[in-house]
């Protein structure tokens, strides 16, 4: 566990975990040893391997990074009307659209049927009275 404390000569004795941390001196400097300066500052233990940079695309092009952020741009839309809307029914709306175009990216036709019925039960009268209901349940709770 890391942490600091004081010592008897009101100095701070600082404790890092070696798997936790290590230590970026304030020349740039990178490394497992003791602080050194005031300047030092602590920075996570954590580099990516291989396999991380291709599973979650950080050696794709510029031209491909495009792309996908294309491809995913509804999702970022979805979540702007969520902010912008202040009913919280309104909101689990814009959730069960979302969810749509994400289950509508998936190849399995089952979650589209069931996600779709969803939202479609989420838009009647009843279905907004389900939710405004759960949520003075959820404020209750609190």
């Amino acid at each position: 566990m890391g942490g600091f404390q004081r010592t008897k000569a009101g100095r701070i004795d600082v404790h890092c975990p070696p798997h936790a941390v290590g230590i970026c001196h304030s020349d740039g400097v990178y490394s497992r040893g003791s602080i050194t300066s005031r300047r030092t500052h602590l920075m996570p233990n954590y580099e990516a391997t291989p396999a991380e940079l291709a599973k979650y695309g950080a050696n794709l092009s510029i031209w491909q990074q495009i792309a996908l952020l294309q491809a995913w741009s509804p999702l970022l839309a979805y979540g702007q009307r969520f902010m912008a809307e202040t009913d919280p029914y309104k909101r689990s709306i814009v959730v069960g659209e979302a969810c749509e175009w994400l289950a509508a990216k998936t190849k399995s036709q089952t979650d589209d049927r069931i996600v779709s019925r969803l939202a479609d039960v989420l838009r009647t009268p009843q279905g907004e009275a389900l939710v405004r209901e759960l949520l003075t349940l959820a404020e209750g709770l609190r």
